[in-house]
């Protein structure tokens, strides 16, 4: 069976972070160099007016640092695109303002003018847009409206990390990017936020300086819990990790999800409120000037030939996303589960995943929402990474076709 995920790390990456925990000690000149390398990457020169980058434990940590920095009045209201990972609306929520779904358009996954319109008020101040499933959302006319009401953007590039042909919006205050356990050119954890008011980046900064720094033994267990995984992400051991949890009667779906969540448990402030330390810094750098174009091109092919190949049989969330790299491939299907078990049984682990959601709508506000939150339980992930050959793609989506044509 071909499974799910095959994690964007190398065993040479994975040995250098666990290399930089026992030698990388000197956090200033760790950011100096990352800092450095992350600017010698932008196709545009460096001038008074660049954005400047901080790393942080995580995006979450960024929206965190950046939220608490914010003179938003109490109670303001923020426009999220509806779909995201459950913490960004926590994190909102916990510095005082009010989190609003923005409905997606399912075939491009980005937030229309008209969902805008619906869920604005006199009350928002603020909007986060997110870039889903790997591809990019162009901003011109989203961030035309937020001006004429007067609301800063924060952009959530989490999704759409393409090394160094693109480093955010320059019309946004800020643009965050991830390198978390299943993200492309993954350092295990980090994150790295561009932020484009000098004030607003000296306040946070001097905010996450006056957080713990990450410990190093959590750091290094992370990287072998990624070895593990990317050991299981080979076809015999995931094969015999199955027929464990079989035998044991584990879920290993509910397992394998809640393995690569950043921040499980209920203490997600505390442990978001750390600065990253130098052995994770080293891994950013190392990822960031590393970064596989190669690669990603490889996996934007087999993306664009699942897309064809399943033509009309099945929808696909955000197929026609701007510059789509196929980070994930969410498809809507008649009956999820059935699709779920068809796959498995052709040898393709799809899953519905469990690392989403639909932010919730206020209190005694309407639905502004309604048709993201009524695809999201039809979604479904397949499968597509580079290293799948294209006879497993085609055959894939055959076996697509068979169930959704026997459902119709």
């Amino acid at each position: 069976m071909w499974p799910r995920k095959r994690l964007d790390i190398s065993w040479n990456d994975i040995g250098a972070g666990r290399w930089a925990c026992a030698t990388r000690w000197n956090r200033a000149e760790v950011l100096a160099k990352l800092r450095a390398d992350w600017n010698r990457g932008t196709n545009t020169p460096t001038s008074p007016n660049s954005p400047t980058m901080l790393p942080t434990l995580s995006v979450r940590s960024g929206l965190h640092l950046l939220l608490g920095q914010l003179d938003w009045p109490e109670g303001s209201e923020v426009l999220m695109s509806a779909m995201t990972i459950p913490d960004m609306a926590r994190i909102v929520r916990h510095h005082g303002y009010i989190p609003v779904p923005v409905d997606l358009d399912l075939d491009t996954a980005a937030p229309s003018l008209e969902s805008l319109q619906q869920a604005v008020t006199p009350s928002t101040r603020g909007l986060i847009v997110a870039h889903l499933l790997g591809s990019r959302i162009p901003l011109q006319e989203i961030l035309e409206f937020a001006h004429g009401h007067q609301l800063d953007v924060l952009e959530d590039c989490a999704q759409a990390y393409v090394g160094d042909d693109w480093k955010g919006t320059s019309g946004c205050l800020a643009s965050m990017f991830s390198f978390g356990t299943i993200k492309t050119a993954t350092a295990v954890g980090g994150g790295l936020v561009n932020i484009r008011d000098d004030d607003l980046a000296a306040a946070v900064s001097t905010a996450q300086s006056q957080w713990p720094v990450q410990q190093r033994l959590p750091y290094t267990l992370r990287l072998a819990r990624t070895a593990l995984l990317k050991v299981l992400s080979y076809r015999p051991p995931f094969a015999l990790l199955r027929l464990g949890c079989w035998l044991t009667r584990i879920d290993y779906d509910h397992l394998l999800n809640n393995s690569t969540r950043g921040f499980p448990g209920n203490q997600l402030l505390q442990h978001i409120s750390q600065a990253p330390s130098a052995p994770l810094m080293h891994m950013l750098d190392r990822r960031i000037t590393g970064f596989d174009h190669n690669r990603l091109k490889r996996r934007t092919m087999l993306g664009e030939r699942l897309r064809d190949a399943l033509g009309q049989h099945v929808p696909l969330l955000g197929h026609r996303g701007h510059d789509h790299t196929f980070w994930v491939f969410p498809v809507l299907a008649r009956d999820p589960q059935a699709l779920v078990a068809h796959l498995r049984k052709a040898g393709f682990d799809a899953t519905r995943g469990e690392s989403m959601e639909i932010v919730a709508v206020p209190d005694g506000r309407h639905e502004t929402a309604a048709n993201i939150r009524k695809a999201f339980d039809r979604i479904v992930y397949l499968p597509v990474y580079p290293e799948m050959p294209e006879s497993a793609i085609d055959e894939m989506a055959v076996a697509v076709r068979e169930i959704e044509t026997e459902l119709a």
